[in-house]
């Protein structure tokens, strides 16, 4: 069987051939790149996850170590504080993270969230929200 050659009579691809091959690269690795970025949270999505974790954790620790506790949000910010029984004076509590945030806007009912030591938690409601996306918190 003879295989066709080109005008020249050299063996390979023609241009067409290459640039219909480079154009089906770029689209694959688009839709690649596209798949990547959607399977990664948002900040938004992160800070709800964060603060849900934090919550936990301070519901655990009030109860473990049966002590009074509070979460503060403001500022860009949310830290955990322990009531010390002796002195009646909120201190940082050195055990929890504090978190900090940017350009999200978070719009807590409650800028202030206590914590008893059997875990119970008053009523309040975190509304976080970004450009195109917004998450609802409710801490009861």
């Amino acid at each position: 069987m003879k295989i066709p050659t080109s005008i020249t009579g050299s063996k390979g691809f023609t241009l067409i051939e290459l640039l219909i091959v480079l154009l089906i690269i770029g689209v694959l690795a688009s839709f690649a790149t596209l798949s990547v970025n959607t399977a990664r949270p948002s900040e938004s999505q992160a800070l709800f996850k964060n603060l849900q974790n934090q919550l936990s954790q301070s519901q655990k620790i009030a109860q473990l170590m049966n002590v009074k506790l509070r979460l503060i949000i403001k500022n860009n910010q949310s830290r955990i504080e322990q009531l010390d029984p002796e002195t009646q004076m909120w201190l940082n509590l050195p055990k929890a993270q504090t978190l900090q945030w940017q350009n999200i806007e978070l719009a807590p009912s409650e800028s202030i969230i206590y914590i008893s030591p059997n875990g119970q938690t008053t009523n309040a409601s975190l509304r976080i929200s970004n450009e195109n996306e917004s998450y609802q918190l409710e801490v009861k």
